[in-house]
């Protein structure tokens, strides 16, 4: 895993308020890879936001599909 991996899967994961991906928006900042383990932070758009479970989620799945079906992903 590499950090442009990370963010080329990030990449297909839309803000969905914004209808943009997180990448283009530069809502991904601080990943760290160890291993199999991937962390990052999603800056929101409101720390409130009702979606953050939802891109939370999505971004993991978009790493376990398109990166390593193996990595551990923390937001």
């Amino acid at each position: 895993m590499t950090k442009e991996s990370i963010l080329q899967a990030l990449s297909n994961v839309q803000e969905p308020d914004l209808g943009k991906d997180l990448v283009t928006l530069n809502m991904v900042k601080d990943i760290v890879i160890d291993g199999d383990a991937v962390s990052f932070t999603i800056v929101l758009t409101t720390p409130a936001c009702p979606m953050k479970d939802l891109m939370s989620r999505a971004s993991e799945n978009a790493i376990k599909l398109l990166v390593n079906k193996n990595a551990k992903v923390t937001v």
